[in-house]
């Protein structure tokens, strides 16, 4: 193959690395997507089995704000740690406030997460919280309508084989499903209260 050629094949296999790397980057949910319009973005229709075991759909929760985060009970610390502040602002906004709101924490890692083990992992941080499963391709169909990022990851120290990398933001949502504004992992209780205080 002449010089110029293999160039040629070089620049070739370059540019289509570059556009794969732009895809994988445009697929998942961008960590400042705040500089996008998100309402237009966050939510959309799911159908999923609650800790109860009952089938619920999005419009179970209207008429009342919906603060949904993503994750899994076999989660070593983002899970725990977010859930733990979230049962933490509700305390801190009052019996009142707190009763607006419904927290949805939703499984990306069905397989493991039935509803029996959904309904103890979410009680155990607050009476009031709903853990909610279902099929991959349930939980999927979920993940995408809140532009969520999940991937199994082969872990040997895990008791199961794996973990699960995510992302980590909360999501309020209004009485009718619609997106209010989002609280980044690792966020100050005062500044979660302030936050969602705006919009109750």
């Amino acid at each position: 193959m002449s010089r110029t050629r293999l160039i040629s094949a070089l620049v070739g296999i370059i540019i289509l690395l570059v556009g794969a790397a732009i895809y994988v980057y445009n697929d998942r949910p961008a960590e400042n997507f705040e500089q996008v319009s998100t309402s237009a973005l966050i939510g959309g229709d799911f159908a999923l089995t609650d800790h109860n075991g009952k089938a619920v759909t999005q419009d179970d929760y209207k008429g009342v704000k919906k603060l949904v985060f993503f994750g899994f009970t076999n989660c070593p610390a983002v899970c725990p740690t977010e859930l733990y502040n979230i049962a933490t602002t509700l305390d801190e906004l009052g019996a009142e406030n707190a009763k607006k709101i419904q927290v949805l924490f939703i499984s990306i890692d069905p397989e493991q997460d039935t509803p029996e083990m959904m309904k103890e992992y979410v009680e155990a941080f607050h009476d009031d919280f709903i853990g909610l499963t279902g099929t991959v391709e349930q939980v999927a169909k979920a993940a995408k309508a809140f532009r969520v990022y999940y991937a199994r990851i082969p872990e040997e120290d895990s008791e199961i084989g794996y973990t699960m990398d995510h992302s980590a933001y909360s999501y309020l949502m209004d009485e009718n499903n619609q997106y209010l504004t989002h609280l980044p992992p690792n966020s100050e209780i005062e500044d979660m209260v302030v936050k969602i205080r705006e919009f109750l």
